[in-house]
């Protein structure tokens, strides 16, 4: 058995609040303190969901599910447990009217650059600043006008790109490239209102040792940019590139995730060592709490930070297995199984830690499709979105939207989520419209037939919805389409 791991020495400053999770999640016997002696659990019950079994020792999976059972304490002030599965109150989800339907229209249509299509696969997620919809392609970053999907203006990238930030910051993204194509040791950063590179630096370390990133979590914070591999943070300040001192959370940090006032940061002690997951100001730099990893899993992204929902993989996995939501006071509330659904989560990349963008979560809800490993002669592979309580880690309910159609969320809008039902071959798609309170669905906009073999070609792709437009990217991987966008309005 692993020794356990010791907390690591907290940096100057505020003081984390103390953590109960210091042993194995099967050596715990009792809980918290101040909480009373910890309910009995029996062996826990079979999943109803038709998924295939969590890979895994047997032994290592009832274990996870009794010591993380016994660690689902209650929120402050409630002087007891927590149960998995009490019954939430749904009266907060009242019931919007959906928008009328609309027949759009494409607008534009973007054709692969050649010079990018034998890396097709290196696709980026699409960036949103102002007017324009910028794409970061392995030669370019290019941003094209909304309403015309004419070029504004390109920056090259000097070398091969691999890896970029998934979101921007300030209208500033960062882009690893190389000078050989699979190099990954420069970063530039690129203003995205004025089309114009800020700055270009060496990924070395404090050593002035090159190393590759193209896996790395790159995050924005405070102004400045932080590209995590694993090992020594490369920290840079976001518009002049100045290198700036990592921030000393006594382990090597993983990679962050932002949102508004809140972030979460990944931190690791030891290549193979235990993970912490801190809510951290990123204001500040302060640790407002710590939530240390139990041994036997790994967290993989972050589906969320406000509420915190973390998808972790079992050991020896690198699949999620389970989503884990922690409460406003770091301690763990909810153990989710991925595989009851069994839920879709193809698009996450493992330890990229915001790369899961079919997730959707409102509040106390996550929205998730559900995997089906079917397909039928039109190319789709049928399924269903499921609503899930994040109070509870119970589906408020599942709707199968089609009986020949793969569905999937993409964002919500005026307060209902907004589902992409993809093309099939012979079939435009839609937008459909679910009320969040049962899952209703009324469509929201039906896609033109005469471009549905162009659409079929990127239904895999990523969607985005954004001022009343629908897009269509390829998503990562993806080699055999002639498309880099499409705009529907």
């Amino acid at each position: 058995m692993k020794e356990p791991m010791t907390q690591p020495t907290p940096p100057p400053g505020p003081q984390r609040p103390p953590q109960v999770w210091d042993t194995r999640f099967d050596q715990r016997q009792t809980g918290p303190p101040g909480f009373g002696p910890a309910p009995v659990f029996g062996p826990p019950p079979q999943s109803s969901g038709g998924g295939s079994p969590t890979r895994g020792s047997g032994k290592l999976r009832k274990a996870l599910a009794i010591g993380l059972g016994l660690l689902l304490v209650a929120g402050a002030g409630t002087g007891g447990w927590l149960l998995w599965g009490r019954d939430g109150n749904d009266s907060a989800h009242k019931k919007k009217g959906p928008a009328q339907a609309v027949d759009a229209k494409l607008e534009w249509v973007i054709p692969m650059p050649s010079p990018d299509k034998e890396h097709a696969q290196r696709m980026a997620p699409a960036w949103f600043v102002k007017d324009n919809v910028v794409m970061s392609t392995q030669k370019t970053v290019t941003a094209y006008n909304v309403e015309t999907g004419k070029p504004s203006w390109t920056v090259p990238v000097p070398g091969f790109a691999c890896n970029r930030s998934p979101e921007p910051d300030g209208g500033i993204a960062v882009v690893v490239y190389g000078k050989g194509e699979f190099e990954c040791d420069l970063a530039m950063a690129v203003d995205l209102e004025r089309g114009r590179t800020l700055w270009s630096k060496e990924l070395t370390d404090s050593r002035g040792r090159k190393d590759s990133h193209d896996t790395a979590n790159i995050s924005f914070s405070r102004g400045v940019v932080t590209l995590s591999s694993g090992l020594e943070p490369r920290v840079f300040d976001a518009r002049s590139g100045e290198r700036r001192k990592p921030l000393d959370f006594g382990c090597r940090q993983q990679g962050a995730v932002a949102d508004g006032t809140q972030q979460l940061t990944v931190a690791q002690c030891q290549i193979y060592g235990r993970q912490f997951v801190m809510n951290v100001d990123p204001r500040t730099g302060v640790e407002k709490w710590t939530w240390k990893v139990l041994d036997g899993i790994t967290v993989l992204n972050v589906l969320s930070v406000q509420p915190p929902v973390l998808a972790v993989a079992r050991e020896n996995d690198h699949d999620p297995s389970d989503l884990v939501v922690l409460d406003d006071k770091g301690r763990l509330k909810n153990l989710i199984s991925v595989s009851a659904g069994p839920y879709e989560f193809g698009d996450c990349k493992p330890r990229l830690l915001d790369s899961c963008r079919r997730a959707v979560t409102d509040g106390d809800t996550l929205y998730l499709a559900t995997r089906s490993d079917k397909v039928i002669d039109n190319g789709s592979s049928p399924n269903a979105i499921a609503s899930i309580d994040l109070k509870t880690g119970k589906a408020r309910w599942t709707v199968p939207l089609a009986e020949d159609r793969t569905s999937r969320p993409v964002a919500m809008h005026e307060g209902r989520l907004l589902v992409y039902q993809q093309a099939t071959r012979d079939e435009s798609g839609k937008l459909l419209s679910l009320d969040p309170a049962n899952g209703e669905s009324t469509v929201f906009m039906k896609l033109p037939q005469d471009s549905v073999e162009r659409e079929f070609g990127l239904r895999g792709g990523t969607a985005y919805f954004r001022d009343g437009r629908f897009y269509l990217v390829p998503e990562e991987g993806m080699t055999a389409t002639e498309t880099m966008m499409m705009s529907f309005h």
